[in-house]
């Protein structure tokens, strides 16, 4: 399910003990994507959740449309990947990280 933060069914509930936001919709724990835009339509994010807990892919984009980072969360530790582009579209960083959030490569563009 893919759903924009303005919808009036999603509702924030509050922050996890690890500091992670957690949102609901419909009044139980939302599952999904939750996509935010920008007065121009751009997309400002679009953030994964599962169980109401941030879990997933986390893209942030900026104004212009271009993506700025892209990584993975669960239980507020990356995992996967961590990429960060410059606006023009140009990889920063991209860094690994094993399954427990540990950085394994660094590579800086």
């Amino acid at each position: 399910m893919r759903i924009n933060i303005d919808d009036s069914n999603l509702e924030y509930a509050g922050i996890d003990a690890g500091g992670g936001n957690m949102w609901n919709y419909n009044g139980t724990p939302f599952t999904g994507i939750i996509e935010e835009f920008y007065d121009n339509g751009n997309l400002v994010g679009e953030r994964e959740f599962k169980d109401g807990y941030t879990d997933g892919i986390q893209t942030i984009y900026y104004g212009n449309g271009q993506i700025k980072e892209e990584y993975f969360l669960r239980y507020n530790r990356n995992y996967n990947t961590y990429k960060y582009w410059n606006e023009n579209g140009v990889l920063l960083m991209h860094i690994v990280f094993d399954d427990h959030g540990n950085e394994i490569n660094r590579i800086l563009g």
